[in-house]
């Protein structure tokens, strides 16, 4: 469960920073109507305004390996309120095959390199510490040659 509180001055903070979600799948549910989830497309941040009941699926990097890029992880990031407090409830889903973070077989050709489900793991934290997105260092030349990702 996320909480937000309440916070006199949105301006000088913010809930959560931009970043992408690491794992495999994240399912958001909005306990309240206060809105703060916001998406970037197009170098443009976008509110996503809660809906009473519905679930907010968000792609994690680990399925946008699992895809070969056809589903991307979304950078995201959630602002304050000033006058009402915001909550959410928030499950993680992971995912690898047999213990590796790869394309899955019959997808083309590999646009991400295989690497172990550990040192998915570490490379990932220690990504988000420097601010940076592990993912990108998996990319194979096709992927980069072909600017799709």
């Amino acid at each position: 469960m996320h909480h937000y509180p309440p916070c006199r001055h949105p301006d000088k903070v913010i809930g959560i920073t931009p970043h992408h979600d690491g794992l495999g799948l994240a399912l958001l549910l909005h306990v309240d109507d206060t809105p703060g989830l916001q998406v970037r497309r197009g170098g443009r941040w976008f509110p996503l305004d809660p809906l009473p009941g519905a679930l907010v699926v968000n792609v994690g990097d680990i399925l946008q390996v699992l895809t070969n890029g056809e589903y991307r992880s979304a950078e995201h990031r959630v602002l304050v309120d000033a006058e009402r407090g915001r909550a959410t409830v928030v499950m993680f889903q992971d995912a690898c095959v047999a213990g590796t973070v790869r394309p899955l077989p019959g997808l083309g050709e590999a646009r991400y390199r295989a690497i172990e489900y550990g040192e998915y793991v570490k490379g990932n934290f220690r990504a988000l510490v420097e601010g940076t997105r592990f993912v990108d260092s998996l990319r194979t030349n096709v992927a980069q040659d072909e600017k799709v990702i």
